[in-house]
C-alpha cells in the first residue's frame, strides 16, 4: 500500500490486487452531516446524490452511458464525519471517470427534475425508516444522546429539514462540501499507470478545508425516553453508555468488547438474553466509529408483556458485565472479529473502503493492516477494565412500543 499527497492537498492510496482487471476507488470528503446547519439536515446526500447524475454538458443518459461501458455509476453518501462517493470499474475506464469526476465538480448539471426525483426519494427513504423499530429507536437515541452536538444531525435529515430544500440551496452546499483539501482518492485492485492517475487528480481545483469542530459530550445522568409506534407487535428497547472515540486509547478494546457483548449467537447478549432467559426477538450491540464522543449501544426486541423484565435484565447485565467476562469468552470475541474482519476484506471496493477510511479520521491508512494484531494483544484484563467503566456509566435508554 502507497500514500501519496499531491500539491492540490489530496491524498491518493494505491492498494494493488491485480489477478482481475478491476479497480475499485472511494472518494471520502472531510466533514459529513456534522458540519450541516441542524434546520437544512440532509442536504449534503441530497446535494451529492443529485450531483453525480449528470453535467451541463451532459444529459443524464449521456452521463450514464459512459459509466454503464466501464463500470459502476458514482454512489454518494454522508456520515457524520465525512461523506463519500465510490465506483468500480475495468482498469482501462479510469481516466474517464477521473475526468467524469472532475466534470461534475467544476460543472455540476443541477436541475429542477433530476432534483426532485432525488428529493422525492430521500423523503421516501426517511418515511420508510419509520416503519423499522430498530432505526426508530436508534434515531431517536441519536438525539436524545447527541443533543445540543454536531452529532444530533441525522445524515438523510428529517422529512421537516428536508421538505423545505430548493435547488439552490443544495448548489451552494455542493459548492461548499466539494472537493476540499485532506480528501482523499483510495484504490484498490489493478493500478496500471499510478504516475498518470496522480498527474490527473493533481489538475482537480480543491479548496480550503473548512475548520471541523471538536467536541466531548459525555453521558452524565440516567435518561429513559418513549416512542410511540402505532400498530407495533413488539417492545424495542436501546440502551447507549459512554464510549471512546477513535483517538482514544482503548477504542480497539471497546471494539472486541462489542464483538463479545453482541455480535453473533455466542455474544453475551444473545446467550443472556435470549438463550437463558427467552426474552429476545433480536438482540445484539454496535460500537459505531466516531472522531468525537463516542456510544456504545446494546439493543433487544421483545413481547410487550416481558418489557418491564426485561428493561430490568438488561440494566442488570450492564452492571454485571464485570462477572460475565471470561477468557473462553475472549478467545470466542478475538476468533468471531478476526472471521468477520477477514470476510469484510475480501472484495476490492472494501478494501479501498477500510484504507480511506481510517485516513480520513485521522488514523492513517496503514492501521488497518496492523488491526489484527492490535486486536489479539488486547488481554483479558483489559476487557476486564472496560467491562468494569461500562458498569457504573450511566444511561441513556429509549423504548419503542405501541401506542
Amino acid at each position: 500500500m502507497k500514500l501519496f499527497k499531491l500539491r492540490n492537498g489530496l491524498k491518493v492510496i494505491f492498494q494493488e490486487v491485480n489477478n482481475l482487471d478491476i479497480l475499485a476507488c472511494t472518494i471520502f470528503l472531510p466533514g459529513g452531516a456534522s458540519i450541516e446547519d441542524k434546520l437544512k439536515a440532509g442536504i449534503t446526500v441530497l446535494s451529492l446524490k443529485t450531483a453525480f447524475k449528470r453535467t451541463l454538458k451532459r444529459s443524464s443518459l449521456e452521463f450514464a452511458k459512459i459509466q454503464e461501458q466501464f463500470g459502476t455509476p458514482f454512489i454518494p453518501d454522508v456520515s457524520s464525519d465525512y461523506s463519500f462517493i465510490k465506483f468500480q470499474i475495468i482498469t482501462e475506464g479510469l481516466e474517464k471517470y477521473i475526468k467524469l469526476f472532475q466534470e461534475v465538480i467544476e460543472e455540476p448539471g443541477f436541475t429542477e427534475e433530476s432534483f426532485k426525483v432525488e428529493k422525492e426519494s430521500l423523503l421516501a427513504a426517511i418515511r420508510s425508516r419509520k416503519e423499522n423499530s430498530f432505526s426508530l429507536a436508534y434515531e431517536k437515541m441519536i438525539s436524545l444522546t447527541y443533543n445540543g452536538t454536531p452529532y444530533e444531525k441525522l445524515p438523510y435529515g428529517e422529512e421537516l429539514t428536508v421538505k423545505p430544500l430548493t435547488l439552490e440551496d443544495i448548489r451552494n452546499q455542493f459548492k461548499k462540501v466539494v472537493v476540499p483539501e485532506g480528501t482523499v482518492f483510495s484504490f484498490c485492485g489493478k493500478i496500471k499507470d499510478a504516475e498518470g492517475i496522480l498527474k490527473l487528480l493533481e489538475k482537480i481545483k480543491t479548496k480550503k478545508l473548512r475548520e471541523l469542530q471538536h467536541f466531548s459530550k459525555r453521558i452524565e445522568n440516567i435518561e429513559e425516553v418513549e416512542v410511540k409506534r402505532k400498530g407495533s407487535s413488539q417492545v424495542f428497547i436501546i440502551l447507549a453508555v459512554n464510549a471512546p472515540s477513535i483517538s482514544e486509547k482503548d477504542f480497539l478494546s471497546y471494539k472486541l468488547f462489542n464483538t463479545l457483548l453482541g455480535e453473533g449467537i455466542g455474544s453475551l447478549l444473545f446467550q443472556e438474553l435470549r438463550e437463558r432467559k427467552g426474552f429476545a426477538y433480536s438482540t445484539g450491540s454496535i460500537f459505531p466509529i466516531r472522531k468525537n464522543s463516542g456510544r456504545l449501544f446494546f439493543y433487544i426486541g421483545t413481547s410487550p408483556e416481558k418489557e418491564k423484565e426485561v428493561k430490568r435484565a438488561l440494566i442488570s447485565l450492564k452492571e454485571n458485565l464485570p462477572n460475565l467476562i471470561t477468557k473462553e469468552a475472549l478467545n470466542r470475541a478475538k476468533q468471531f472479529f478476526r472471521g468477520n474482519f477477514e470476510l469484510d476484506h475480501e472484495t476490492r471496493m472494501k478494501k479501498a473502503w477500510y484504507s480511506g477510511l481510517w485516513e480520513i479520521l485521522g488514523k492513517s491508512s496503514s492501521f488497518d493492516s496492523q488491526i489484527l494484531d492490535l486486536v489479539e494483544e488486547v488481554s483479558f484484563s483489559n476487557l476486564l477494565d472496560v467491562a468494569e467503566k461500562i458498569s457504573f456509566e450511566p444511561y441513556h435508554m429509549v423504548v419503542v412500543k405501541d401506542e
